[in-house]
């Protein structure tokens, strides 16, 4: 693999205007996304997991220039994508593109499978009309679907093969990097099993590099080269699957795999469950300390009062918690 990632998120902030509570009232934001870094190697995947509202989604369309961005930079293959506007932006949308999580609602119910995975050769390439039938052709057989299923509309298909029609989309024009948003959470299992071994099959085949948004640590921790954990806004745990999920440090994140259901009675046996007390805090009102400390079982005085920096505690492992030293070991 290439040591020079292929996506570089810096300081990237997303930010969403509130009403102002009258018409003379300051203007207040909520912050989706809060000074978040992060990066992917070519031909590698990572996570980023985090609960519903924790902004993992938010970053990801931001990356891809779908939703604004307040402050940061994000470089694609050496190219500073925020900047980029008309002719330069159609070319990188071509090197980004989609798997979204509803396998039915991401389909236009009135085009035929076939004119779906056509539909991005045709608005971001030149590449011609016997051209885009052939590419077509080869997609419908790379992610096992029937030349026959081609004339057929969404509504014909089951879940996991609406999917399969979102994957051959994605790869129409060749991307250098795809954005699997929750791709399989609308899925049956043993679907989501098949979906995820397609994925990572395509991936050895073409050598693509994914960002793979989920909430499940379960899903993504056979998929993953690396993840990163997402509380409110902000990075609280980034390292490489291994490192992850045989030493969390972060309470959040232990929290999280706590949770992941195993059929292996020994493993259940020893991971103690920890439950998270209570909601997250309102977000669109500003946060002292750790945004975590209001659920944290062992949350002290320092973590209420100021936020913790996301800090290298051991080789390509980071986290953000007061409570976690030099000698990475998690404070549960």
């Amino acid at each position: 693999m290439s040591e020079k990632p292929l996506l570089s998120v810096e300081n990237l902030t997303v930010r969403f205007a509130l009403n102002r509570g009258g018409l003379f009232g300051a203007a207040s934001y909520l912050y989706a996304v809060d000074d978040v870094s992060f990066h992917v190697n070519r031909g590698e995947t990572l996570a980023i997991v985090g609960e519903s509202g924790s902004g993992k989604t938010t970053a990801a369309l931001a990356a891809a220039r779908l939703v604004s961005s307040h402050d940061g930079k994000v470089v694609l293959d050496g190219q500073d994508v925020l900047p980029l506007e008309g002719e330069d932006l159609r070319q990188m949308r071509r090197k980004v593109q989609f798997i979204f999580q509803d396998p039915y609602s991401s389909l236009n119910p009135r085009q035929r499978a076939e004119e779906i995975v056509r539909e991005p050769l045709q608005s971001l390439t030149d590449t011609s009309a016997p051209e885009q039938q052939e590419i077509t052709d080869r997609l419908f057989a790379e992610v096992g679907l029937r030349p026959e299923q081609k004339r057929l509309f969404p509504h014909q298909f089951s879940g996991g093969q609406r999917q399969r029609i979102g994957i051959a989309r994605a790869l129409a024009t060749q991307p250098e990097l795809i954005i699997c948003d929750e791709p399989v959470s609308a899925l049956d299992v043993a679907v989501q099993a098949q979906i995820l071994n397609l994925l990572s099959a395509l991936q050895k085949e073409f050598g693509l590099t994914y960002l793979f948004i989920s909430h499940d640590l379960g899903v993504v921790q056979h998929m993953c080269d690396s993840v990163a954990v997402m509380y409110m806004g902000k990075i609280v745990e980034h390292a490489d699957r291994k490192s992850l999920f045989n030493n969390p440090l972060h309470p959040y994140t232990a929290a999280l795999l706590s949770a992941v259901p195993t059929v292996d009675k020994t493993l259940r046996q020893k991971t103690r469950r920890i439950l998270i007390p209570g909601d997250p805090p309102d977000p669109t009102q500003k946060q002292t300390g750790c945004r975590f400390a209001s659920r944290c079982p062992v949350a002290q005085d320092q973590c209420r009062q100021a936020e913790p920096p996301l800090k290298e505690i051991a080789p390509h492992h980071r986290v953000a918690c007061h409570l976690v030293d030099e000698k990475a070991v998690s404070p549960l």
